[in-house]
């Protein structure tokens, strides 16, 4: 299983890698466009609708994207704000959650969750890549996620003895948290000395960091819960190893509308986008 998710990951990175710092901000933006089409319809599902649903539901996520970008663009930075808002209260939420039952429902406020979130996120990458050094700093927030997973996951797996929740992902343990948070500090220490950061502005992006993977926690067992109240074990299977498209990117739907906005609200001085 390992070996295939790493099959899957090596090309995936690689193409989105090459999109991200040689691609202009059009390209990347129908590239985000086609993730949040594929996440939408995912959504879809976890909210109780059936394929038919799934497919219409793409059109509202999709159109609201566009619509922000070329038709309602001095309104992008207050769903942007939303969506953070959503998230803190989402942190909340998880802290004593009992996720439902398993069942069929429709769940309208779940899909209520999914026009926000996931065209914020794509409006949020968009933003940062289309700054100066923007590609570059974009792909220090996808990383950054990327990073807290992985020392989520061998840290948990070699210390971890003390459940983070239970009742919505069992296998995650505090012990990996304090991994994840152990390797974004170093990756980010790293990332501070080639941006060429003063300390300030380095320290500043190590508190930014910390509170990034926090949420992406908090977005990776959100997404736990739609998968269990709606009995599956997978968002999809589009990508071998790895299940759907949301159980890649449910960590970046909750960090990357934080790291634009914590950018331009509290750490003004941590990079010059």
């Amino acid at each position: 299983m390992l070996l295939q998710r790493i099959l899957t990951a090596i090309p995936l990175a690689i193409g989105i890698i090459w999109i991200i710092l040689f691609q202009s901000g059009e390209v990347f933006f129908w590239l985000s466009m086609g993730i949040a089409a594929l996440a939408a319809y995912e959504w879809g599902k976890l909210s109780g609708l059936t394929t038919v649903g799934q497919l219409i539901f793409i059109v509202p996520v999709c159109a609201s994207s566009w619509l922000m970008v070329n038709q309602a663009s001095q309104y992008i930075e207050w769903y942007i704000y939303a969506a953070v808002v959503w998230w803190l209260g989402v942190c909340v939420y998880l802290f004593n959650k009992q996720p439902r039952a398993a069942g069929n429902e429709l769940s309208l406020p779940k899909l209520l969750a999914g026009m926000l979130v996931i065209p914020a996120a794509m409006l949020s990458m968009n933003i940062i890549h289309a700054k100066p050094d923007g590609p570059e700093w974009l792909l220090y927030g996808l990383v950054l996620v990327w990073v807290a997973d992985s020392g989520a996951y061998f840290s948990g797996r070699r210390f971890g003895r003390h459940k983070l929740a239970p009742a919505i992902s069992p296998g995650k343990t505090l012990e990996g948290l304090y991994g994840a948070i152990a390797a974004v500090c170093l990756y980010t220490v790293v990332a501070a000395y080639y941006f060429a950061l003063d300390t300030g502005a380095s320290v500043s992006l190590l508190v930014l960091a910390v509170v990034l993977t926090l949420v992406s926690v908090a977005g990776d067992l959100f997404e736990s819960v739609l998968k269990r109240e709606r009995g599956v074990k997978d968002s999809g299977a589009i990508l071998p190893g790895h299940g759907g498209i949301l159980d890649r990117i449910d960590s970046v739907l909750a960090a990357m509308p934080v790291f634009m906005v914590g950018h331009e609200l509290l750490f003004p001085a941590v990079f010059p986008l």
